[in-house]
């Protein structure tokens, strides 16, 4: 936008300037030619008046001191009625013209007739010619014709178009340049609008766009933002509080439910199915409760109100607490699995946690990979991060997909029957965040997939 106002400033400006040329161009052209007339008209009425008071060579000798340098610059000659030179001025000047039928036509009526006239063999030189009549007593005395090149119109008239042509781009690279700088400054508010607006997330709806309080349009559309994003936030945290209301009203039945089952599967008599049943229904108990309680991690986090208090925890230390239970899940899917953890990386965090991200990333890789195929988990340093890496070389993930594997139970491919309950991936990326670190994945369809945690290092005691 900054560069289509840019361009259609410019481009008015140019056109204004074009238009301002011209009207000047013509102005001075008709303002010179006017000059010269005026000229020629005063050097016409002198030698008509001179013709009257003085004759033979008192008139060239009176013209010359009335006149002075104008005489060298002028070509003047007396005509008699019929045309002929008259003996008392000898014509002056480089030049002789005939009277033009014009001129004739002209003096009848008693009015003065100005031509432009090109001179043959002269290198097409024009000359502005008057034809003036002298009437006496109402009858025709004589003619008076008086002469000047055009040069000067034209040399004139030459040089402003060379100055024009010569500003014109200095003028629009002047005027594309301040337009650049004043469609920036009129569009700094939307740049500020989008950067707030790009750092608006749902984790935060609580911030809102500056400039509501100016009296444009700007104004009204920050106004307008900032009600959306009011009931937004109105909406994310009702729905919030409906999930950690909903996971603190599941939690208390759950925990009952599983007591109950405990007592009775202990007093359950041997024999029949009745244990192996209480067995699966603790089991499924077992696996609504995780699922409780991850659901009110989630809504704590949302809320930002999930106590957090880390500690130095050496991340490849986790990494080899899990891989004996990490081997045993693999051998059952038919994967390989290697773990690369030898350095220390200490970073500060909550062992549970950290170690519920390192579980949920393997199985998930373990999970999806598919028999025969490998999962390869690696922990690094990485400049000033602790990096954790667990790559599959499973079918990969499409890009479309890709954007939505962290949404809360998104599954790539419903139709694969596969444990899960949709949750994983978005519990490992609050995880991460509560520990301010950030995740990744790099994947595409046929290559498997990446997914990589980067974690601050912890300050090492001195």
């Amino acid at each position: 936008m900054r560069a289509r106002l840019t361009l259609w400033y410019t481009a008015v400006f140019g056109g204004l300037l074009l238009l301002l040329g011209g009207t000047a161009f013509v102005l001075l052209d008709h303002g010179l030619r006017t000059n010269l007339d005026d000229s020629l008209v005063s050097v016409a009425r002198a030698i008509a008046t001179s013709s009257r008071e003085a004759g033979g060579p008192d008139l060239a000798e009176t013209l010359e001191s009335m006149l002075g340098p104008a005489v060298a610059e002028r070509f003047f000659q007396l005509l008699d009625p019929f045309g002929r030179p008259d003996p008392r001025l000898a014509p002056r000047g480089r030049w002789t013209f005939p009277l033009s039928n014009t001129a004739l036509r002209n003096a009848e009526e008693g009015r003065e007739t100005f031509e432009s006239i090109r001179i043959p063999g002269a290198s097409g030189a024009d000359v502005r010619l008057l034809t003036l009549p002298v009437i006496d007593r109402g009858r025709l005395v004589h003619f008076v014709q008086v002469a000047a090149s055009l040069d000067r119109v034209e040399q004139a008239r030459s040089r402003f178009l060379l100055v024009m042509l010569s500003l014109a781009p200095l003028a629009l690279a002047g005027a594309a340049l301040g337009g650049w700088f004043l469609a920036g400054r009129a569009l700094s508010p939307v740049d500020a609008m989008v950067a707030a607006a790009r750092r608006i997330g749902a984790e935060d709806l609580s911030m809102r766009l500056a400039g509501e309080d100016r009296d444009d349009e700007l104004g009204r559309l920050a106004a307008v933002l900032n009600d959306m994003l009011a009931r937004l936030e109105r909406s994310f945290t009702a729905a919030r509080q409906f999930s950690a209301d909903a996971a603190h009203e599941l939690r208390t039945p759950l925990t009952i439910l599983k007591g109950e089952l405990e007592v009775a599967l202990h007093t359950a008599t041997e024999g029949g199915q009745g244990p192996e049943m209480l067995e699966s229904c603790l089991e499924e108990v077992d696996r609504l409760a995780a699922l409780v309680e991850d659901l009110l991690f989630l809504a704590r986090a949302d809320a930002d109100v999930v106590p957090f208090q880390g500690e130095p925890l050496d991340l490849a230390a986790l990494a080899r607490e899990v891989e004996p239970a990490l081997k045993v899940l693999a051998e059952r899917a038919g994967v390989g699995l290697a773990i690369d953890a030898r350095a220390p990386i200490v970073v500060k965090g909550s062992e549970p946690l950290l170690l519920r991200v390192l579980f949920n990333l393997a199985e998930n890789g373990i999970k999806y990979a598919g028999a025969g195929q490998r999962v390869d988990i690696a922990v690094r340093r990485e400049g000033e991060k602790g990096l954790l890496e667990v790559r599959d070389s499973g079918p990969g993930i499409a890009s479309e997909e890709r954007e939505r594997i962290f949404d809360r139970f998104y599954r790539a491919d419903p139709a694969r029957e596969r444990s899960g309950t949709g949750i994983g991936l978005p519990l490992v990326r609050s995880i991460v965040r509560l520990h301010g670190g950030e995740i990744c994945v790099e994947s595409a369809p046929g290559r498997g997939s990446c997914f990589q945690v980067r974690l601050p290092l912890a300050d090492r005691p001195t």
